[in-house]
């Protein structure tokens, strides 16, 4: 189980980072474009707009695998260990809760504007919104994870992106 875990998260990972970098490279594109040759793409804001909408849909579940969303903890910090454990499963389970709403209420929009195109690419929306339902399956993967992780032994996800940001013990800050 935890091989497959791994897998979803390195897919998901690999996924957030090349759709960062499209977006990256599509707004710094688009800037020069637009202010050193006064050329403009609505095609291109549209699509980057969704690129947008993707990143954060898909980096918002793979928060939930990481455990990175907000929490305030004040309330649970004091509580002696097993009510730490049913409260976080709890929580967990609101989270399954709201992401089916989501599911069902997506389907919803997809089955009544999904054929339309978007004015901009002629894209159908449907493919557009099609990034709710497939994100908030991925919440509820990454919440059933968390819950069966206070149970069994499931490995914690690789963070590969915190090493960049923290100094090692061998850096000294101000030429000390």
């Amino acid at each position: 189980m935890n091989k497959i875990i791994h897998h979803c998260d390195t897919i998901l990972s690999v996924l957030g980072k090349t759709l960062e970098a499209i977006l990256a490279v599509g707004v710094i594109a688009s800037v020069i474009l637009r202010y050193v040759f006064s050329i403009s793409f609505v095609w291109s804001e549209e699509l980057l707009t969704m690129v947008f909408v993707a990143t954060t849909f898909f980096g918002a579940a793979l928060g939930m695998r990481e455990k990175e969303h907000i929490t305030i903890t004040n309330f649970v910090d004091r509580m002696p260990a097993p009510v730490k454990v049913v409260l976080r499963i709890i929580a967990q389970i609101i989270v399954i809760i709201v992401s089916i709403c989501m599911i069902y209420y997506s389907f919803r929009i997809i089955h009544k504007v999904g054929k339309i195109p978007s004015p901009a690419t002629g894209i159908p929306k449907g493919i557009y919104y099609s990034i709710i339902p497939i994100t908030f399956f991925l919440t509820i993967l990454y919440s059933v994870i968390n819950i069966l992780s206070e149970f069994i032994v499931i490995e914690k996800p690789l963070k590969g992106y915190k090493e960049d940001f923290e100094l090692g013990e061998d850096i000294v800050l101000g030429g000390e």
